[in-house]
């Protein structure tokens, strides 16, 4: 039995490393939308909250056909605010066939543990998500009452590319609860996220590690 549990977990494993190696590689960490790096500090700076300029910010994207993705995190060039007092709120929301975002959170984030100056800071999601295919998602930001800080964009703006066929929509500002306009502002961002496998790279792992798990037990019977 000890003999057969070990030559599973073998299978298993150079399966795995097969799969990998010959190109049908079933997790793909991947940068599935974004404008990172920023090429300067220069442009447009969205403030969060004032009486003139946007307390929120859109940008719409809808993925290719093909893949599901697990989201892994979201980055944003942040500035201006104080440690202890900013609490941005980002969100991704559904869409509703309209140009501006839907009201349902399809996921929420964990802000970063220092806030200060400005960076790239990365939020990460208080619970797992998936992007579907072909489905058209928002990424929506925000902020508690109270709180300043700034979403730096490059100057001249710089497009947001990711994974192949990824297309970036609307990008959507309200002012103080104002009704949504069109932006000129692409504030900087990048949105990361995880391939999920395909079934048939599912089912060609488990059968070639089958296939080896076999292979060993007949070099062992003769």
């Amino acid at each position: 039995m000890k003999s057969l549990t070990l030559s599973m977990l073998f299978a298993g494993v150079s399966s795995t490393a097969v799969l990998m190696g010959g190109g049908v590689n079933p997790v793909q960490a991947a940068v599935l939308i974004g404008n990172l790096p920023q090429n300067n500090d220069g442009g447009n700076t969205t403030t969060f909250p004032t009486n003139s300029i946007p307390t929120i910010k859109a940008i719409a994207f809808t993925l290719p056909t093909g893949k599901n993705y697990s989201l892994d995190n979201v980055i944003l060039r942040l500035s201006g605010f104080s440690a202890t007092s900013a609490s941005p709120i980002v969100q991704i929301r559904n869409d509703v066939g309209t140009s501006d975002p839907g009201s349902t959170i399809l996921a929420s984030f964990t802000n970063p543990s220092s806030l200060g100056g400005t960076n790239n800071y990365t939020f990460t999601p208080v619970s797992p998500f998936t992007f579907s295919a072909a489905t058209k998602y928002w990424l929506y930001v925000t902020s508690t009452t109270g709180t300043n800080f700034g979403w730096r964009s490059s100057s001249p703006n710089k497009a947001a590319t990711g994974i192949p066929g990824i297309t970036r929509n609307e990008i959507r500002a309200s002012v103080n609860g104002a009704a949504f306009s069109n932006s000129t502002v692409l504030n900087t961002f990048q949105i990361n996220a995880t391939a999920i496998p395909e079934p048939s790279a599912i089912g060609a792992l488990s059968l070639l590690g089958l296939s080896l798990l076999a292979s060993k037990g007949r070099r062992r019977e003769g």
